[in-house]
This record gives C-alpha cells, structure tokens and sequence, in this order.
C-alpha cells in the first residue's frame, strides 16, 4: 500500500465550535454537581478549559 498523506480534518465553523465547547463546559459543570470534591474539582479545570476555549473564538467586541 503506497504512503498517503493523511486526509484534512473536517473544519466546523467557529460558531458551531464554540456552541459546541460551551455545551461541554456545561455538561462538566453538572457532572461536578453530582461528584465528591476531587471529581468536582477536575469537572472545574475542564469546565474552565472549555470556556476558555470558547471564549478565544468569541468575536472582539469593539
């Protein structure tokens, strides 16, 4: 079989990204609800994580 270059990843509008990371960090956050305090506290970091995220896809607001 001849080398190929891997096929290009499938690209999703920024919107669609960010709704995307705000659905998780969101899912993280309710997950943290239901957990003891070291579960609750790693749902936090990828709470945080997934805001972050969407934040730096959020358009600047001018």
């Amino acid at each position: 079989m001849p080398n190929q270059p891997p096929p290009q990843p499938h690209a999703v509008p920024e919107p669609e990204d960010r709704d995307y990371l705000l659905k998780r960090a969101d899912q993280h956050r309710r997950q943290g609800e239901r957990c003891d305090d070291a579960g609750r506290a790693l749902h936090a970091r990828f709470q945080r994580m997934y805001e972050d995220r969407a934040a730096a896809l959020s358009p600047a607001d001018d």
